[in-house]
């Protein structure tokens, strides 16, 4: 479980992060001869730990790994010992997966939730996406379609040339009235034939090229002239119904934004928390920079 830093909340919360509880700096420790480089607040970050830690940063450079390493290690020991100024005690959640947080990762939860509180986004502001970006809430063209595939018994051309004529065979069948469902449960062998043929609701690159170009030349109820073979065998295809592309209605989609801009106004909200956190410590060894106030 991770804590990404991207910002949208407006920046009056910001005072509110802090406001009354009494977190300023700790008395600096000494530093000690031979000690490592990076004290936050008296705590030194073990050389071996940024070490450690730099393996798990992409950079073009030794140093850069090791900058992004040792300003990841500063962030959660400030956390922790806010968290232990706070007297939290750990209280791990698991997540889809099944992994469970260590101590730590749960107390840098906690603390994040306890006091880098986010704004809730406004019905007002959730239509504003919604009305901004009308291509992103589109709805993509459907279309319905049953087939039957006839596959060859095997891999020989002559195996694909009796399949072939059966497919001709049905194909004529379906031409004279016979009913293509009762046709794809007794001979088709795609698993679709428990329904009948039916594919379901599809949209482009659903199927492959081959079929997909066939069906949509149809007209809607009408049967492919001639069976369309691919890798599985022959297709007869049949276009059940055509659907064009709509937009998705503000109701439909106002879930889903309203938890992105929650999200987002969750992570500014860290963001200004510990930007704020920071400047009210005593950080040696490293400087500590943060994006823009948002």
């Amino acid at each position: 479980m991770k804590h990404t830093l991207i910002s949208t909340v407006p920046e009056e919360t910001q005072a509110e992060s802090f406001s009354g509880c009494g977190h300023g700096p700790m008395p600096a420790a000494r530093r000690p001869l031979n000690a490592p480089p990076v004290f936050v607040n008296g705590v030194a970050i073990d050389e071996a730990a940024i070490a450690s830690e730099a393996q798990n940063h992409s950079a073009r450079s030794g140093a850069e790994a090791r900058a992004a390493a040792a300003r990841a290690l500063v962030i959660r020991e400030l956390l922790l010992q806010r968290a232990n100024g706070l007297a939290l005690t750990p209280s791990p959640l698991r997540d889809e997966q099944g992994r469970e947080e260590t101590e730590e990762e749960a107390l840098i939860r906690q603390v994040l939730q306890a006091e880098a509180i986010a704004l809730e986004p406004t019905d007002i502001e959730c239509r504003r996406v919604y009305d901004a970006a009308p291509k992103r809430f589109t709805m993509p063209a459907i279309y319905e379609a049953s087939h039957i595939l006839i596959a060859p018994a095997e891999p020989t051309e002559a195996a694909w040339a009796d399949a072939e004529a059966r497919a001709a065979h049905f194909v004529a069948a379906l031409q004279g009235g016979a009913d293509f469902a009762v046709l794809a449960s007794a001979h088709s062998d795609c698993p679709s034939s428990s329904e009948g043929g039916a594919l379901g609701q599809l949209q482009r690159g659903d199927l492959g090229s081959e079929l997909e170009e066939a069906l949509l030349a149809l007209d809607v109820g009408e049967i492919a002239p001639a069976a369309i073979r691919t890798k599985f065998g022959w297709h007869i295809v049949r276009l059940d119904r055509r659907g064009e592309a709509r937009r998705a209605s503000y109701e439909a989609v106002r879930d889903v934004i309203s938890s992105a801009l929650r999200e987002r106004a969750g992570v500014a909200a860290a963001a200004r928390y510990l930007r704020e956190l920071a400047a009210n410590a005593e950080i040696e060894g490293l400087v500590l920079e943060f994006g823009a106030a948002q």
